[in-house]
């Protein structure tokens, strides 16, 4: 089960060739604590809202994940408000920064969970006022860390991904495969899936086939 309200997360997850359910989180997104790196921070969260999914089916895995952009030590949220989202992507512009997700799999029945990051370092372009004027008009910014989506094709903010591109868009399959392998659940690609084309370096590319259970 998938504890998310990210329609980019319900679409990459459909990638594995299992049913999956799609289930929303009342987890709080609070400030890291004090001294919480920002990693163990993107990290908590992922296992705070798989705690707090709404449905708890006796038997039942729960996937909790959440993405956070860093530009200069500084954690960006969804933006509050437009003037918010025009201030986030005029500090971006032409700068790179860092995008984290956390993700954890949750045992229902035990509590038993795996944990892990990944980080990516995103090159933004130096897109122009107009541009930004127009994007955040469209209210897309609103409901994205950073205020912007590096798979936004009209807009295309990002130059440049260094790392993982799945990552950015909010959910690293190749670490989501891992965790449900150290949970005990082995799983496979839906066949005729692959990764997209600006995840050139992921690692599902050099994997054979990985059974299902």
């Amino acid at each position: 089960m998938l504890a998310s309200g990210s329609p980019r997360r319900r679409e990459i997850v459909k990638a594995l060739d299992m049913r999956i359910r799609i289930t929303v989180s009342d987890a709080v997104e609070g400030p890291p604590g004090p001294g919480e790196e920002t990693s163990e921070y993107a990290m908590r969260l992922s296992l705070e809202k798989a705690r707090s999914s709404r449905i708890e089916d006796e038997g039942c895995l729960i996937l909790g994940a959440d993405t956070i952009v860093v530009h200069e030590g500084e954690i960006l949220g969804k933006p509050a408000d437009e003037v918010q989202a025009v201030h986030m992507l005029e500090r971006l512009r032409g700068r790179t920064h860092s995008v984290i997700t956390g993700v954890t799999l949750l045992d229902v029945d035990t509590g038993r969970h795996r944990s892990a990051t990944r980080a990516s370092d995103v090159v933004m372009r130096y897109y122009g006022d107009e541009e930004i004027k127009a994007y955040v008009e469209s209210g897309e910014p609103m409901d994205k860390a950073g205020a912007y989506a590096a798979q936004d094709e009209r807009f295309n903010p990002a130059a440049e991904i260094r790392g993982c591109y799945l990552n950015v868009v909010g959910l690293p399959l190749c670490d989501v495969i891992d965790i449900m392998a150290d949970m005990g659940v082995r799983a496979r690609l839906k066949s005729g899936w692959t990764p997209p084309d600006r995840c050139r370096e992921c690692p599902l590319r050099q994997l054979p086939e990985v059974a299902v259970s």
